[in-house]
């Protein structure tokens, strides 16, 4: 980000060539003695300083000529006007995430707050025909977009002042270009930490909402291309005002290019394009996750220093930002280590965790060693996910996966293997594998569920990590009468024998007597069921898989047929896997709340979705 102030060097002449000033906050410069006389402001005569937030001092009273004069009156008033605007967009942040937390908190579920929500959700739920995401967040972003296209011209004196360049006929061109470019950069430090904290995995945003640190993906991803255009606005302003408004040239833009601040506000920018160019989907695919994941973790502190370097003034929002980022790295290595450093009589020492791996074709399924696991790899709520490690494919990896397995019991997860490190760890002959495991992350998605809660599981492959643990946990408080709902699960396969996966866990469901519904989407194969598939010695597996519906589940129709069956509560779905079905989730849920119905006292028709978002 580059300033009204391109140097930072002093004057000592009232009609310098470029910038209003660039100088020290104070008159004890040991420089002072060789200093050039090229800006406006003359710190070695001035009579006082009058202190601005994020900015040079200003020299008072103004001694230059009038134009210079007028001029520096609106570059400080525009300066003053940005700060505060920018103060009142993170106050407006802090309000909303404390109503977000309040609610999440709040235990009062009234039938009109209910009516509320459900509105909420059947109008903002179904996908933007814009972006990529519900209304709802399209909605979000449009608000903060129109927040800073206002607040990004407001408080500008539109004018012009031609001043004399000193000893020359020649003339500088001042215009309200440089307070408007100087506010967007303003802004766009402003959003940097809001970056930061959007794409935090020990998101602070999560441990306020209840929230799972997911849900702001989509914010931060947009905050990232606004900072970008900020950035690219900023700095082709004042090319055009160094390189073409400013007299004489080129001596006045090759002075400026070379100061130390323009050095690293160049710094900054390439390394902003490199973090926007390296988080596109096609970077991402070609990197790979875990190589995008590191290079943004780096690309961002580097950013992060060199705005420092570029505008130390603004520090204030710089600071916030190294400070969400290194929590972020701590945190992570905080909860590994109390996972697996483990008191010895020897001494301390780091262990891994084995898992035992179980082959299913371009599937594994790993189930971590009971004997060796900690209770703080159990101690978890459903729904939140750990990252992995695998050394014996790389120690430099880690991937998110959501535990198949419920709290309190030895971890078991269902990993696809594509390409990468989980290709790798297809290809292990072992039967075990050292593991390192680092979380839990997120929020426990039960929380929100009230006693008399139904709930519709749906999943689609692997997918059934996210979904089937809760349904096993409402299953097992409606079978102990602690809760009254209906459970059922829908999950999509590829093949029949792709239930197999977690067939205890299908199990358990079934005894507990909730409704499993299997679909197949490449065809039956009762040959690999008949062919020793293992179902634990489960009949009731087999011919749940032999009883599987072809084709692909109709979302809209099993979420309608569920709710309509439905007598008294609530209902809750979660969904996870391709993001099609997600995405015809969020318009089934849309469509089954009824607010009307809901505000008279109707609770069937409030209809809620919890959705894994995650990258894969």
């Amino acid at each position: 980000m580059a300033h009204d102030l391109p140097a930072r060097t002093l004057a000592s002449s009232s009609t310098a060539t470029t910038s209003p000033l660039s100088a020290p906050t104070a008159f004890s410069t040991p420089s002072l003695a060789n200093l050039t006389a090229r800006h406006i402001q003359d710190y070695s005569d001035a009579s006082s300083l009058e202190p601005h937030w994020g900015y040079y001092d200003r020299v008072v009273p103004c001694t230059n000529d009038a134009g210079s004069c007028a001029y520096l009156d609106e570059v400080y008033s525009s300066h003053d006007r940005g700060m505060f605007y920018a103060g009142a967009m993170w106050m407006v942040i802090f309000a909303i995430i404390t109503v977000l937390a309040v609610a999440s908190r709040s235990r009062w579920r009234g039938r009109k707050v209910r009516g509320v929500a459900s509105w909420v959700r059947r109008w903002g739920l179904p996908d933007s025909r814009i972006v990529a995401a519900s209304r709802l967040q399209v909605t979000m972003l449009a608000a903060a977009l129109v927040y800073l296209a206002i607040f990004s011209f407001i408080g500008i004196s539109y004018k012009h002042w031609v001043t004399p360049v000193k000893n020359t006929t020649l003339t500088n061109y001042r215009s309200s270009l440089g307070p408007f470019v100087d506010r967007i950069g303003i802004l766009s430090y402003a959003l940097t930490p809001l970056s930061i904290l959007l794409a935090s995995r020990e998101s602070l945003l999560s441990a306020a909402t209840g929230l799972p640190h997911t849900a702001f993906a989509f914010l931060h991803r947009w905050t990232g291309h606004v900072i970008l255009l900020q950035a690219v606005v900023h700095t082709i302003g004042w090319c055009v005002i160094e390189i073409a408004l400013y007299q004489p040239q080129p001596t006045t833009a090759i002075a400026w290019i070379k100061q130390t601040y323009m050095v690293w506000g160049v710094v900054a920018l390439i390394l902003l394009l490199l973090l926007w160019i390296l988080a596109t989907p096609w970077a991402r695919r070609v990197m790979g996750y875990e190589a995008f994941r590191k290079a943004h973790y780096i690309l961002a502190m580097l950013f992060i220093g060199a705005c420092w370097g570029h505008w130390a003034q603004l520090k204030c929002f710089m600071i916030p930002s190294l400070l969400f980022w290194f929590a972020d790295r701590g945190a992570r290595f905080a909860r590994t280590a109390l996972i697996h450093y483990r008191v010895l009589p020897t001494g301390g020492a780091f262990t891994t965790i084995p898992a035992k791996i179980t082959q299913y074709g371009d599937c594994v399924r790993l189930d971590l060693d009971a004997s060796t696991t900690t209770a703080m790899a159990t101690d978890f709520d459903v729904g939140q996910h750990f990252y992995l490690t695998f050394p014996q494919c790389s120690i430099w990896q880690s991937h998110p996966f959501t535990p198949l397995s419920l709290p309190g019991r030895p971890q078991s997860y269902i990993i696809r293997c594509k390409r990468g490190e989980t290709l790798n760890l297809a290809s292990l002959t072992l039967d075990t594998t050292p593991t390192v495991i680092c979380g839990p992350y997120g929020s426990d998605t039960l929380a929100p569920l009230s006693r008399d809660s139904n709930v519709l599981a749906i999943a689609g492959g692997t997918g059934i990590t996210f979904v089937v643990p809760a349904a096993i946990r409402v299953a097992q408080l409606v079978s102990s009468g602690r809760a009254s709902g209906k459970v059922t699960l829908v999950w999509s396969v590829r093949h029949a024998r792709d239930v197999s996966w977690c067939a205890r866990e299908l199990a358990e469901l079934a005894e507990l007597g909730a409704d499993i519904r299997i679909h197949v989407t490449r065809g039956k194969d009762e040959a690999g069921i008949d062919d020793g598939v293992d179902f634990d010695g489960d009949e009731s597996l087999a011919s749940l898989a032999t009883a599987a519906e072809s084709g692909r589940p109709d979302v809209r129709g099993t979420v309608e047929r569920f709710v309509s069956r439905v007598n008294v509560g609530p209902t809750t779905v979660f969904c996870s896997g391709p993001s099609g079905m997600v995405r015809d989730a969020r318009a089934a849920v849309a469509g089954a709340n009824d607010p009307k119905r809901v505000w008279a006292g109707e609770e069937e028709r409030d209809v809620s979705l919890v959705v894994d978002d995650r990258f894969e």
